[in-house]
């Protein structure tokens, strides 16, 4: 789709009233980037523009303490549940520090969240009523499910399921379409 059509579509299901709000946009980087940049030009419907994304790798990797970080990271290989039990409780206290009932929110950098394996629910539950999320996901659909990265020439990540319904999972156009 092209990123007009997208905007305008949103913005038309960011005008209902409660319910789940949890949006997605699928495309490379530099698709979601050039996205990204379009959707803040755009108007809500509170007659504000829209806001630029926040990074939640940074978000994060701010939550962690630096001593606390570098002894997760010395200590990865060996254990690396420890590790990705902090990146699952820095991602809870981002996400309930950046909803709080403001309207739009829009996520971009997502990668620590699937290096490790972290439940994407919490977006799901916590998207709800006033706290709209949109999500921009480096992917594309491929035979019915979400393949996360596929730029990248290793590792394959899949989008949960049912984590966006798919009336609220739009994929940007390629350049060759």
């Amino acid at each position: 789709m092209k990123p007009a059509v997208i905007i305008e579509t949103l913005l038309a299901k960011l005008g209902t009233p409660g319910g789940r709000h949890l949006y997605g946009v699928l495309g490379g980087y530099r698709a979601l980037d050039a996205f990204a940049q379009e959707l803040q030009q755009a108007t809500g419907p509170d007659g504000k523009r829209l806001p630029g994304p926040t990074n939640v790798n940074l978000g994060i990797l701010d939550a962690i303490p630096d001593k606390e970080f570098k002894r997760l990271v010395e200590d990865e290989a060996k254990r690396p549940e420890p590790t990705a039990a902090h990146v699952a409780k820095a991602f809870d206290r981002f996400l309930r520090t950046h909803l709080t009932g403001g309207g739009l929110a829009v996520f971009s950098n997502l990668e620590l969240l699937f290096a490790y394996g972290i439940d994407l629910n919490l977006l799901r539950v916590l998207a709800a009523d006033e706290d709209r999320v949109l999500l921009l996901l480096p992917g594309r659909r491929s035979a019915g499910t979400i393949i996360m990265f596929h730029e990248a020439e290793e590792g394959r990540y899949k989008l949960p399921t049912n984590l966006i319904a798919s009336d609220h999972l739009w994929e940007l156009d390629s350049p060759g379409r």
